[in-house]
């Protein structure tokens, strides 16, 4: 089994949650801890859109088995997810 870690999840449209959520990741990691620093894909007013499974910058998707295997979970968005 792998080291423990914390998954901090985060949407960001403008960059102050992904900023937030970097700040946490750090603290984290100053704790001893290692910290997996996560995002979603971009909320989409068409439902049939879809990003890709790796964005071409910024933090990685999170993935189920990213969810499934953490020790600990810190999530964060904007006040109206996007809506």
């Amino acid at each position: 089994m792998s080291e423990a870690y914390v998954l901090v999840l985060y949407y960001s449209r403008h960059g102050a949650t992904e900023k937030l959520a970097q700040h946490i990741a750090r603290g984290v990691e100053q704790a001893g801890v290692e910290a997996r620093l996560r995002t979603v894909p971009a909320v989409s007013a068409v439902c049939e859109a879809t990003a890709d499974d790796i964005p071409e910058n910024g933090a990685l998707y999170a993935t189920e088995d990213d969810l499934r295997h953490c020790a600990g979970l810190v999530m964060g968005s904007p006040t109206r997810f996007g809506n």
